[in-house]
Order: structure tokens, then C-alpha cells, then sequence
């Protein structure tokens, strides 16, 4: 089975449950209870619905690898 990790915060976690079961959990909840991704996950992991993986995460997006540029570069600064 894939990895599979938080696209905004770089945490790898594993389902508990069915991603039709997780995407109908995190719909009935209220929008204060959806105020953030970080409050969402916290309550799927209290739920039980996924388990966070501590010490495995990742902050690159592989979609994105290409694009990304060494901010040690000499000109680096006058790119941005």
C-alpha cells in the first residue's frame, strides 16, 4: 500500500476506515469543527478513523519537486 501524508502539514498517517467513511465523517461535522485541517485530523485521530505515523514526515510535494529551486544559490534573491 502507498504512503500516504497530510498535503498541508507533511504527516503520514494510515486509513482506519474507508475514505467514503472518513469523507462523510469530516461532512457532518460543523464548520467551527472544521475551522482547520489541524483540528480535523485531530479529531479523525480521535475518532479513530486514521492513526498518525509519529517520526514520518515529509514537506516536499512530489508534484512539485521539479519546480523547486536551492534557496542557497547565488542569484536566488533576484529570482524573487
Amino acid at each position: 500500500m502507498a504512503k500516504k501524508y497530510l498535503k498541508y502539514g507533511g504527516v503520514r498517517f494510515i486509513n482506519n476506515a474507508t475514505p467514503e467513511q472518513i469523507n462523510s465523517f469530516v461532512n457532518n461535522l460543523s464548520d467551527e469543527e472544521r475551522h482547520s485541517l489541524y483540528n480535523v485530523v485531530s479529531i479523525l485521530e480521535r475518532e479513530g478513523l486514521i492513526s498518525l505515523v509519529e517520526g514520518d514526515t515529509t514537506t516536499i510535494d512530489s508534484n512539485m519537486q521539479e519546480f523547486l529551486v536551492p534557496n542557497d544559490e547565488p542569484d536566488f534573491n533576484s529570482r524573487h
